[in-house]
């Protein structure tokens, strides 16, 4: 049975990715973030091969509509290891009656976090070693969010990122996060994903 669309509530989210842009292309972190000599903008965290897109949970399953917008605004600077994303979560990804499930804030957090530090390590690519979270606020659907994610530190193979999922709008922080990200030693052989 396939669902049903949902329609957002709010008219301002009637396009969530014309809403993404115009929040991103306003919002002083972002106008900040662009002052930097290496940043790069992207429309997509991660780029995959293209056979293995239709198997990707962000680019794929958990993108629609009254979901996560297809296009999310990024900016990267991989010389830092820092990103900055823009996502609209929508109605379909509440967990409770209009909060965003923390399971999708803690998917966005994993993979905005590895792909800060990729660029840092020598193969450009990592798993997940460790991820804590500590959720501040809940996260209401039909919102914009940004999450700030930086590089701290980098020793050989390890990685260890800091990131943050804010309201957008007001700045409210959501869920704060640490990691460790590990370049495997089979690196050499794991597809390419920036």
């Amino acid at each position: 049975m396939e669902p049903k669309e949902v329609q957002s509530p709010h008219e301002d989210y009637q396009n969530p990715n014309e809403v993404i842009q115009t929040v991103a292309s306003n919002h002083p972190a972002a106008t900040e973030f662009r002052q930097r000599p290496h940043v790069k903008l992207l429309r997509s965290v991660l780029k995959p091969p293209e056979a293995d897109i239709p198997y990707n949970l962000t680019l794929t399953t958990l993108v629609g509509p009254g979901m996560i917008s297809e296009e999310p605004y990024v900016l990267a600077d991989d010389e830092a290891g820092a990103l900055l994303v823009f996502y609209y979560l929508g109605p379909r990804l509440a967990g409770h009656s209009r909060i965003v499930h923390g399971g999708i804030a803690g998917v966005l957090l994993d993979e905005c976090m590895g792909r800060a530090c990729f660029p840092r390590l020598e193969g450009q690519i990592a798993v997940t070693a460790t991820l804590e979270l500590e959720y501040k606020s809940p996260i209401s659907v039909d919102s914009v969010v940004l999450i700030r994610a930086e590089t701290t530190d980098v020793q050989g193979r390890k990685a260890w990122v800091r990131a943050t999922v804010e309201n957008a709008k007001d700045g409210t922080v959501y869920v704060e996060g640490k990691g460790l990200f590990i370049e495997p030693r089979w690196s050499a052989q794991l597809p390419k994903v920036m």
